[in-house]
């Protein structure tokens, strides 16, 4: 009997789902769900770790390479997380720190708040 990939077949793609956060400043932001178990930070995109609704640390891996006191908060982010969200790379530093500062106290959207 041949196994799966013997005979050319690729497991199904895992879809992406989006998640609404609304931020400190009330700007909704989509948020690509992320698999707590296998993801990797990707360059500068931004990336929330949350518990439920709590965030536990908002940021990018040039981060965690700059600061050894964001590592700390990101490892024990991750030994309490539930949740993985993505946001791709904002265009210019300056925004990348306004937008780490608005999810750091941001909170998912309501149903009826996310369309």
């Amino acid at each position: 009997m041949l196994s799966w990939i013997e005979a050319g077949f690729e497991p199904p793609k895992r879809q992406l789902k989006s998640s609404q956060w609304i931020g400190l400043s009330g700007r909704a932001y989509a948020l690509e769900q992320q698999d707590i178990g296998d993801f990797v930070l990707n360059g500068a995109d931004l990336y929330l770790i949350a518990r439920g609704n709590s965030v536990l640390w908002v940021g990018c891996s040039l981060d965690l390479v700059a600061e050894p006191a964001i590592r700390l908060r990101f490892r024990k982010a991750m030994a309490r997380a539930d949740g993985v969200f993505r946001l791709p790379r904002p265009h210019m530093d300056d925004e990348r720190f306004s937008v780490i500062a608005d999810l750091e106290g941001a909170l998912p959207a309501r149903i009826d708040q996310a369309a």
